[in-house]
């Protein structure tokens, strides 16, 4: 099944993953290997990820389309991170639209969509 969880920061969602969907190995978007993110079970922090690749000058949508072709299922977790003040920095910003983009590229591929706050589940899709 292909499964993305968003919501804020600290609202439950891998512990609500890890309950519902039994996952076994949850990969760090934060810190694993990037060739590796996607070889899990799940994809924690993936905007984390997103930001990672950035960093090292790659593109983040191809990176995650490539990654995700061979997969027959994923869960991936990602923190809102388009709410709120606008960062003045120009890398801030793009970091914040790609993670939006993107996401939205996932949410159209996912056969669920949920979005937890105060570790409240709230099905979208």
């Amino acid at each position: 099944m292909k499964i993305l969880i968003v919501g804020g920061a600290s609202q439950g969602k891998l512990e609500y993953a890890k309950s519902q969907y039994a996952l076994k190995q949850v990969m760090d978007g934060g810190l694993c290997p990037l060739e590796e993110a996607f070889s899990g079970d799940a994809l924690n922090r993936f905007h984390l990820l997103i930001h990672r690749l950035m960093e090292q000058g790659l593109e983040p949508c191809d990176f995650v389309e490539h990654a995700l072709e061979s997969l027959d299922s994923w869960v991936i977790l990602c923190d809102e991170v388009g709410s709120g003040v606008v960062p003045i920095d120009a890398f801030e910003r793009q970091w914040r639209e790609q993670v939006g983009r993107i996401c939205c590229l996932l949410a159209r591929r996912a056969e669920r969509v949920e979005r937890l706050c105060c570790g409240i589940p709230q099905r979208l899709k």
